[in-house]
């Protein structure tokens, strides 16, 4: 029964090519849409390469020191390498923690290389290399030695290696980063822009860096974001606590009239991706509204229109209706009929969306990738920007077709039903 249904489908697909077409273009621009929101918001939050384990880890992205009677006077940045080392490394009951610093542009230039390079620096320690998942091509992190005693040791991208190099089997090869000579002890598979926390092109150990190791504003304020990577996301409460309880004992020292608000930091990594600033705390009912009125937007004005098209060819239909209906045919058998035809042009449509969304994708990822930061603005340099396994995630495409499908479904079935309400002399005398 069904496959004649899909059948009688494309023989009406063949008889009406102009409200086919239209059908499935509507259709697919609304899975597009959506479907490049939804990946967005995947690329933001889903376990990718390198931060496979976002699901359970904390990140705390920036101190917020206020004054104690007077909230206004303020400053706000990331955290101080002294309050890292006091609050965050001593952890227990965790898998690892990790600070690491913002990826900043730096001048590279090798041997062979005739010109300096512009690139992405990041300072961090060795637990960065458990807390993400890098993918070494070529030899290995720095070391615990190598940290300690601050020697001048650097991990690469892949892409950075060929950039500098034309290979990427450059382990023991030194460059020069901002004018002093590094020894290359490690390439990595070079990450995507948009994994903020472990993007860039070039890892060394903030030992390194003198600046890095100087006490900072209240010995709170500094350069270092921290990742606290958890045995599972269960544990975040009791961590969080934690973290909590430091602060709390930290604010009843004297700190030149300062106290320090976390505003519930160490957050969820999901939580993250709403975050703007360290001052005031997330309101994840406004964002849900926002989100929400995005998705009726993106979703019920194609759905309206496409009920109003599907009303009209049903007004159409209803002779045909009446006649099948004078042979015997039920209200039954009719309706199972029209949802066959809708499912089948949706179906066409999601493919057409999900072709379109990869389109877009790709060819506006420049500025894409940053629109859910809070504005929008060009990748800097030639950074790898999205890759396949963020493109194309079988869960999000069902998703976002199952929704799809369930709003193109009622946008049909409403006209449907009430068209085939009409009794059979109403519809026979629609041919007159």
């Amino acid at each position: 029964m069904i496959g004649k249904y899909l059948q009688q489908s494309f023989v009406m697909l063949k008889q009406s090519p102009l409200f086919s077409a239209l059908y499935v273009l509507g259709t697919g621009l609304a899975i597009a849409l959506v479907m490049v929101l939804a990946v967005l918001y995947y690329i933001k939050v889903g376990d990718i390469y390198p931060e496979k384990h976002r699901s359970r880890m904390l990140v705390a992205l920036s101190a917020h020191m206020q004054g104690r009677e007077d909230p206004s006077y303020n400053t706000t940045w990331c955290y101080s390498l002294p309050f890292v080392k006091e609050c965050f490394y001593p952890l227990e009951g965790v898998e690892a923690v990790t600070a690491v610093t913002e990826a900043r542009s730096a001048l590279v230039k090798s041997d062979l290389s005739k010109r300096s390079l512009s690139v992405m620096q990041k300072l961090t320690d060795t637990a960065f290399w458990k807390v993400f998942d890098f993918e070494f091509i070529a030899g290995s992190p720095f070391t615990e030695a190598d940290f300690q005693s601050g020697m001048p040791v650097v991990v690469v991208s892949e892409r950075l290696a060929r950039r500098a190099f034309g290979r990427t089997d450059v382990v023991g090869s030194e460059l020069k980063l901002n004018h002093r000579q590094y020894r290359i002890c490690g390439v990595v598979k070079s990450p995507s822009y948009a994994m903020k926390l472990s993007f860039a092109d070039v890892w060394m150990p903030y030992t390194c860096d003198a600046d890095m190791l100087k006490s900072s504003y209240l010995d709170v304020i500094g350069a270092f974001q921290v990742a606290i990577l958890l045995h599972t996301a269960g544990d975040a409460g009791r961590v969080r606590a934690c973290v909590e309880e430091y602060v709390r004992k930290f604010n009843l020292q004297q700190h030149d009239g300062y106290e320090m608000v976390l505003h519930g930091q160490p957050y969820m990594h999901w939580k993250s991706m709403f975050y703007q600033n360290a001052m005031e705390e997330l309101d994840y009912a406004k964002i849900l509204r926002e989100i929400g009125v995005w998705l009726v937007l993106l979703l019920l004005v194609p759905a309206l229109n496409l009920s109003g098209m599907i009303a009209s060819r049903m007004e159409r239909r209803l002779p045909e209706m009446g006649v099948r209906k004078a042979f015997g045919a039920t209200g039954g058998r009719l309706f199972s009929q029209i949802v066959w035809e809708n499912l089948l042009l949706t179906t066409l449509g999601g493919v057409l969306g999900l072709l379109l969304s990869f389109g877009m994708l790709f060819l506006a990822q420049q500025w894409l990738l940053t629109m859910l930061d809070g504005g929008t603005k060009l990748l800097p340099g030639e950074v790898q920007g999205i890759t396949w396994d963020m493109l194309f995630n079988p869960s999000v495409f069902m998703l976002t077709f199952f929704i799809c499908v369930v709003l193109n479904l009622i946008s049909a079935l409403v006209p449907a039903y009430l068209s085939l309400k009409k009794d059979i002399v109403y519809s026979l005398n629609k041919q007159k």
